[in-house]
């Protein structure tokens, strides 16, 4: 006996429906639909639809456990204040892309003119911070002539290393009424 070989491949609306005026017809040199036979025909699309279909779900769940991994990698810790994504870098290739933030509360310390605030990151970056920023916040809806950014080296690169943050505070013309500052760093 002699098996029908499927070819993947998906056709709509043209599985063979046998006629009643169609003879009983197996495969054989002669037949119809190539030698394959009427009888035949409506198996091997049906045949041909399943392989289709099989490669398919095969692709789907590959796919589907690659998320899985991609997920299963993802991490955060919301309340310590960081995330971590794995992301293909051109240049450095897979890496987690980590993300950090905070709160300083300056209520109350009594900082006036050019202060410095060193943060420590929740999280040491695996291997450099390349960015972080920050915003003021105001006690109440006066803001104040006050400023943030990051402290930089002599050679105007920011101070920033795996494990804190240097940022520059220009509080001159607070009075009072600075309630700190919000961060945020970025690196992997």
């Amino acid at each position: 006996m002699s098996t029908l070989t499927d070819s993947p491949e998906f056709t709509s609306n043209e599985v063979y429906e046998i006629a009643i005026t169609d003879p009983c017809q197996g495969a054989g040199v002669g037949a119809a639909f190539g030698g394959l036979g009427i009888h035949n025909q409506p198996h091997q699309q049906l045949a041909n639809r399943t392989a289709f279909l099989y490669g398919r779900q095969n692709t789907n769940i590959a796919n589907i456990n690659f998320i899985l991994a991609f997920l299963a990698r993802q991490t955060s810790r919301m309340s310590a204040g960081w995330s971590a994504t794995p992301v293909t870098d051109v240049d450095l290739g897979t890496i987690n892309v980590v993300r950090q933030w905070g709160y300083v509360n300056l209520a109350g310390d009594g900082a006036s003119g050019d202060t410095e605030h060193v943060v420590d990151w929740p999280i040491a970056f695996p291997n450099a911070c390349k960015w972080a920023s920050g915003m003021m916040t105001y006690r109440d809806s006066t803001s104040p002539d006050v400023g943030i950014g990051l402290r930089t080296d002599a050679n105007g690169n920011p101070l920033l290393t795996t494990t804190q943050g240097t940022f520059f505070l220009n509080l001159f013309n607070a009075n009072g009424n600075v309630g700190g500052f919000f961060w945020e760093a970025l690196g992997y």
